[in-house]
């Protein structure tokens, strides 16, 4: 194993100007950061390597899709909200004094434009989403605007928390080491309403941040916000919180009991029965089971690659797997006009002004690959993986032929 650094493990993906920094087992696991280990180490490792050569930022640079930017602005939208309705002593969005909040803030589309926009500044300076790109995202983002708002009234018109609910202050999430005292700056809640908020086990080195937590005399509930269609993963994910509100000493001295779980949709919400908090020693013992095997998993190197359809298709990193490029790709001839797909290939002769020529191993020609004055460089005898071509059915040419435009990604190897 390679000695770990001041920025981590090097490790060399074979991509130019990738070189990851592995940073092995986080301080503390959270329900996503296990779920994503489990179902592929590779891309949970790599995502969250660090890479100087490429950016500054954390993590390798990923291209969210519209659907998750979606998802974040509802639950940051709702954030914003219910943070100001509790401030100011409103039980629901029918209370008194609701309407005036809703005026100072101008709106629930005002904040979700604010919302987006600063969703989409976060962007800026990603070097795998360009000018052309971000404004494609901004677009998508504004056509749904509409359907934004309308599901942030539709969470809000069937919340209620207390009247006298009191809100704690968004404190950042800062992680310490175990034995150092308790992970992330958090505080007891009291009584009222705590949206995203962070729940944590040192002992466990679990956490999760809930996106709204109601305190009152006998206990507290908890609801998740899920814009996206019913899945049993979203139950667990509850559950795992009740697991933490009932470990966490700081947030939840009292130990007071988890009365109510919900996982609310846009459309309705589902409750999780008693009889699953009744498991909870059964989760604890299997998360810990879970954390030892994610811990081992994630100081591997090379980090084991899992791929499958369900896992490669949106991976940040695939890019930087070899695994991927080697056993999932379809064969181009075979796909149907307009699919879009992969491809592996050393960059070949000019075959013409907009088209090029991509070459196998042994240098037969494989693909016609047509371009777009917009779409990335190509240089002639480099290996490259092309990220997202469109296959284009010729009857005038025998070749198989792709066209690339302003969002196909390029990946350039290192041998």
């Amino acid at each position: 194993m390679a000695e770990l650094g001041e920025t981590g493990t090097p490790f060399d993906t074979g991509v130019l100007g990738a070189t990851a920094f592995l940073k092995g087992a986080p301080p503390y696991w959270s329900y996503s950061g296990l779920k994503e280990l489990e179902a592929c180490p590779h891309r949970y490792v790599l995502s969250r390597a660090q890479y100087p050569d490429l950016w500054e930022g954390d993590g390798y640079p990923s291209v969210p899709s519209p659907a998750s930017l979606f998802g974040d602005i509802v639950h940051d939208s709702l954030e914003v909200l219910v943070k100001a309705l509790a401030r100011a002593g409103c039980g629901s969005l029918s209370a008194e004094g609701a309407v005036d909040v809703l005026i100072e803030l101008g709106g629930i589309s005002a904040v979700v434009r604010s919302v987006t926009q600063r969703r989409l500044s976060r962007l800026l300076g990603n070097p795998r989403i360009n000018a052309e790109a971000l404004q494609r995202l901004t677009q998508r983002l504004g056509d749904r605007a509409e359907d934004a708002r309308a599901q942030v009234q539709e969470f809000l018109c069937r919340m209620s928390f207390p009247a006298s609910a009191a809100t704690m202050p968004a404190m950042p999430a800062t992680s310490v080491e175990p034995d150092k005292g308790p992970a992330f700056r958090r505080r007891a809640a009291g009584e009222g309403t705590h949206p995203e908020i962070t729940l944590a086990s040192e002992d466990l080195r679990l956490m999760g941040r809930v996106d709204l937590l109601t305190v009152g005399d006998e206990g507290a509930s908890i609801t998740d916000y899920k814009t996206g269609t019913p899945d049993p993963a979203h139950l667990e994910q509850v559950s795992l919180y009740a697991l933490l509100w009932s470990l966490d000493r700081v947030v939840n001295p009292d130990q007071l009991p988890t009365t109510e779980l919900t996982v609310a949709y846009p459309s309705h919400d589902v409750r999780v029965g008693r009889d699953d908090l009744d498991d909870l020693a059964e989760m604890e013992q299997s998360l810990r089971a879970r954390i030892a095997a994610a811990d081992g998993l994630a100081a591997e190197v090379p980090p084991v690659a899992r791929p499958a359809p369900e896992v490669c298709g949106y991976c940040p990193v695939k890019g930087l797997c070899a695994t991927y490029w080697a056993t999932t790709l379809p064969d181009p001839a075979g796909l149907d006009d307009g699919t879009w797909f992969d491809f592996e290939g050393i960059v070949g002769p000019a075959n013409g002004v907009r088209s090029r020529w991509l070459l196998g191993p042994s240098g037969a020609k494989q693909l016609l690959l047509r371009t777009s004055p917009s779409a990335p460089a190509l240089t002639e005898g480099d290996t490259v993986r092309l990220l997202g071509i469109r296959r284009e059915v010729d009857p005038e040419t025998a070749a198989t032929v792709a066209v690339m435009i302003s969002a196909t990604e390029v990946v350039t190897l290192t041998d």
